[in-house]
């Protein structure tokens, strides 16, 4: 009887909590403990962004990763043969 009454508690609990804080339309309810957000600060900014993009590097420069290994260029007249890669089997 004791743990069909704690697990009646505990199912009731965690469906209680599965809805705390969004009711509707997913809108969050004002805050209990300070003073609700102004209109200002709820309304969505449309500013673009800037990216931080890797710098400019000449053909002859090399590539190194954190370690300081090379890291090599790909060659895009190189033709891949995929004709040699065959199934690969289970290792032995």
């Amino acid at each position: 009887m004791k743990r069909v009454l704690k697990l009646s508690i505990g199912v009731s609990v965690c469906a209680f909590l599965a809805g705390c804080g969004i009711r509707g339309d997913l809108e969050r309810p004002p805050p209990i403990f300070s003073d609700p957000p102004s209109e200002e600060a709820q309304t969505p900014v449309d500013v673009p962004v800037e990216f931080a993009l890797a710098p400019e590097r000449s053909e002859d420069e090399a590539y190194y990763n954190e370690l300081g290994g090379e890291i090599p260029k790909p060659d895009p007249e190189a033709n891949v043969d995929e004709s040699g890669m065959g199934e690969v089997g289970p290792s032995d």
